[in-house]
């Protein structure tokens, strides 16, 4: 997140410290409202929580790496075309 988002607006809003996280990361930007439609289109669909964060659910059972990988790329990419 630091490297790939953060230079985008994007603060992580979740505890750092993993003991104190859970199995979820909240990322917060003013306008992922916005951007929602744009993830969709590219099959991204986020857990937005008002009034701007974005919940990203990170449940090893059902999603991959790889997968968590290609929705943060895609995420990254809809904020340099629409930043």
């Amino acid at each position: 997140m630091d490297a790939w988002l953060v230079p985008y607006g994007v603060e992580v809003a979740s505890p750092r410290d993993p003991a104190r996280r859970g199995g979820h990361v909240t990322i917060r930007r003013p306008g992922f409202r916005e951007l929602l439609p744009h993830l969709w289109e590219r099959g991204v669909i986020p857990d937005f929580r008002e009034p701007d964060g974005i919940r990203l659910g990170l449940a090893p059972l059902s999603t991959s790496f790889t997968e968590v990988h290609a929705g943060v790329s895609i995420l990254r990419d809809v904020l340099t075309e629409h930043a």
